[in-house]
């Protein structure tokens, strides 16, 4: 237990280095930095580790990120001169976390929901992808999740089919699920409005085609009955 501690938290030193690099910690506060990770770890790779470890770790990462944001902004973007080292680790040592927890907690389904709550709102859209299938998975009859997972193929990836795939996949697992059932009407009522609104749309271009193309002929052409009419009558007046 101790060399696996001893080596993630090597792997934070570069991380640490560029924050007090950045002025955006001092060394009392990467030292403080440093002995709440290592008691975290300690804690996550204990024999009685609970879930609740894990969460409180995600949540001071969490915290410890938004700071370091809070702190560029501060000093106007000068603390942040292009991406380093400590841009991303943040985030990438949270996903780790959450990544850990669902290995040991695999049936904990609020974790799952957390953890991919995390990824949709970091945009990371790969290892969402990657999170949803494992948890699909492993919980094939929670209709929820299927949903859910619906829900972020046309949210996150503005794909139909794929969520409507996913949605009759999971009916294969849970025939008589109301939720997935109403998701699936509501998924092809919500198509249906779609190819209607195109198709409206479609006859007003046609429409307004239509239109400019009556108004152009209209104006192209010379008033020749006007104008006949009125050398007739200038020809009378000149017999008279």
């Amino acid at each position: 237990m101790a060399e696996n501690v001893r080596y993630y938290l090597e792997q934070t030193l570069p991380e640490l280095e560029d924050l007090q690099k950045k002025n955006l910690f001092t060394k009392l506060e990467i030292a403080s930095i440093t002995r709440r990770r290592t008691d975290f770890e300690h804690r996550i790779h204990g024999r009685g580790a609970n879930l609740l470890d894990f969460l409180k770790y995600a949540e001071f990462e969490m915290n410890l990120d938004l700071l370091r944001k809070k702190r560029i902004q501060r000093l106007g973007g000068n603390g942040e001169k292009g991406a380093s080292v400590s841009t991303w680790s943040g985030q990438q040592r949270i996903f780790f976390i959450f990544e850990r927890a669902t290995r040991k907690f695999k049936g904990d389904i609020s974790l799952w929901l957390q953890y991919i709550s995390y990824a949709r709102q970091q945009k990371a859209r790969h290892l969402l992808n990657k999170i949803l299938k494992n948890v699909l998975r492993l919980h094939p009859t929670k209709p929820e999740l299927w949903v859910l997972a619906a829900e972020c193929e046309l949210r996150e990836n503005a794909n139909r089919k794929a969520a409507r795939n996913l949605i009759l996949r999971g009916l294969k697992f849970n025939a008589n699920s109301k939720e997935l059932t109403d998701a699936y009407e509501k998924l092809e009522e919500g198509v249906r409005r779609a190819v209607d609104e195109l198709e409206t749309k479609k006859e007003q271009e046609t429409e307004d085609d239509e239109s400019d193309a009556v108004d152009h002929e209209s104006g192209a052409e010379p008033d020749d009955d006007g104008e006949g009419e009125e050398e007739v009558e200038y020809e009378e007046r000149n017999v008279n």
